[in-house]
């Protein structure tokens, strides 16, 4: 049996959907749990209908704490041998969970992961993500995917989406394990916290070219609101995986006398996925999206730009190897212009 958990919070436009597409799908020996983060609309009562009208539905309504607190209800009430996470603005392609689930037994490893669509409330297609049909088997899950969940190379664009949606895990591990989320309050992107945990334990991992998952581009989303603690956020996730990739390789290292390849190459990966956040950091800080006046924007700008952190990553990276967009940012960055930066990212917003 496949559990599918889902959080739930304020979706009543698009909580249907997303169960409707769970209940069709081809492979029918799943539940689905549906936790209910303490929605202000509708949607704990749509979860409660699909709870009366289906057997295999399963609704939990708790306080509001967010999204990887909803997940971590959720795996306190799984009963299945695999799990997988759907989030409750996206949906499934029907043969999602079958196709998964298959690749996964049949390679005979702990986690199966498949590309997905991006798509707008009209249905329209604005990007599909395709994966090459990849196996790495033992060490490899750990070595070799992981460190590309992380990000991209210097010189290669060759990332795995970090997230864990789109993919199925074993519940064994994460029970055996008391693995569990992290707050996305406390740490931004909590999934490849969670999947780097989950890696450590994987007897293997598999990607597979179909494409079964429909991520819906939502504007009201956490990536697009403001958040005044983006900037601390961001580095608390820089800092909190770098030790956690260290500790690791030290750790295991030791006692399996394994040599992890989380060394200098994987360390500039999370250095790279950090530019990107922190270009993020940056393109929020505008009068209309954050409410500030211009003059607090740039400050906070410069704020960021004279972080002892994001210079010190700035000035060890391979700055070369990247294009040039990427280097005009980080100059901008390093020489602490806060108002170009300020104008670029109101042009490009």
């Amino acid at each position: 049996m496949v559990s599918i958990i889902v959080p739930v919070y304020n979706v009543e436009s698009y909580l249907r959907q997303c169960l409707d597409s769970i209940y069709n799908q081809t492979y029918k020996d799943i539940e689905v749990i549906m936790v209910d983060d303490g929605s202000k609309d509708s949607s704990g009562k749509i979860c409660d209908e699909y709870a009366k009208k289906y057997f295999n539905f399963f609704v939990y309504h708790k306080y509001n704490e967010g999204l990887g607190m909803a997940r971590n209800t959720g795996l306190e009430y799984i009963r299945g041998d695999y799990v997988a996470f759907v989030d409750s603005d996206d949906f499934l392609e029907p043969r999602c969970i079958e196709i998964l689930l298959k690749k996964m037994i049949l390679n005979k490893v702990d986690i199966c992961k498949g590309g997905f669509k991006r798509v707008y409330d009209n249905g329209r297609i604005k990007s599909v993500r395709y994966y090459q049909e990849e196996l790495f088997k033992g060490e490899m899950a750990k070595n070799i995917l992981f460190p590309r969940m992380i990000g991209s190379a210097p010189t290669q664009h060759d990332s795995v989406e970090m997230c864990v949606w789109g993919t199925i895990y074993k519940a064994d591990i994460i029970k055996n394990e008391h693995l569990h989320f992290y707050s996305e309050k406390d740490l931004i992107s909590e999934d490849l916290v969670f999947n780097m945990e989950y890696m450590q334990y994987a007897n293997g991992a598999c990607l597979v070219k179909d494409v079964g998952y429909d991520y819906r581009i939502n504007t009201s989303s956490l990536t697009k609101s403001y958040r005044c603690d983006r900037f601390e956020a961001s580095k608390l996730f820089y800092v909190t995986v770098r030790n956690k990739l260290i500790e690791l390789k030290s750790i295991l290292s030791d006692i399996n006398n394994i040599e992890l390849k989380y060394d200098q190459n994987t360390l500039l990966r999370l250095d790279r996925i950090f530019f990107v956040y922190l270009r993020g950091c940056i393109a929020q800080e505008n009068k209309k999206r954050s409410g500030r006046s211009v003059h607090e924007c740039i400050n906070k700008i410069n704020y960021i730009c004279n972080d002892q952190t994001v210079q010190l990553i700035i000035d060890r990276y391979p700055k070369k190897k990247l294009g040039i967009p990427q280097n005009i940012f980080l100059w901008l960055v390093h020489y602490k212009m806060g108002f170009l930066l300020y104008i670029i990212m109101k042009i490009g917003a």
